[in-house]
């Protein structure tokens, strides 16, 4: 079994949902995955209807999530589990990206987006080059050093690539 907060690495993008145990949320950084939910909720950092709307998890139980306090630390509660596994895996990939994952700096994150897809994707630096009509050579800078790069360069890469993960993602099976 991996280690406190593993599960939750980077790369934060194209992240297979994290495993969960029989239905348990898994545990972040030593969190509680509901009691981070709670948080992002009453931080007004994400509304219900908007974790309604991303993982398509019925709000009946995403209220008998955040309303039952014997939840708070393994996603079930007294009467059983409230999320199905694949659920509860959903919501801990997305409540650990929302807590801790932008805290990743954002040069790590453009490296993150191109390493995404070359290795994830298969895409060659040639194709994202292709695609995003970027300069390959800025490409091959942002893999080894994105601090070297113009923020024009930053922007551009950021905003293109972040929309070839995007199709990548709606192309993949569910």
């Amino acid at each position: 079994m991996p280690g406190e907060g593993e599960w939750f690495r980077p790369p934060p993008f194209l992240v297979e949902p994290a495993a969960s145990q029989n239905g348990l949320m898994m545990m972040t950084h030593g969190q509680s995955v509901a009691a981070d939910l709670k948080r992002l909720i009453a931080g007004g950092r994400i509304s219900e209807s908007a974790l309604h709307a991303v993982t398509g998890i019925e709000f009946g139980k995403l209220a008998a999530l955040l309303a039952d306090d014997s939840s708070a630390s393994t996603g079930v509660t007294v009467h059983g589990a409230v999320l199905s596994p694949e659920e509860s895996a959903r919501v801990s990939t997305l409540v650990a990206q929302l807590t801790y994952g932008l805290d990743i700096d954002d040069d790590e994150r453009l490296q993150g987006i191109l390493e995404s897809l070359t290795s994830v994707v298969g895409l060659t630096l040639e194709n994202i080059s292709r695609l995003t009509q970027l300069d390959l050579g800025d490409l091959k800078k942002a893999l080894s050093d994105p601090a070297d790069l113009p923020s024009e360069a930053k922007y551009m890469l950021a905003i293109r690539g972040s929309y070839l993960v995007n199709a990548a993602n709606l192309a993949r099976a569910r």
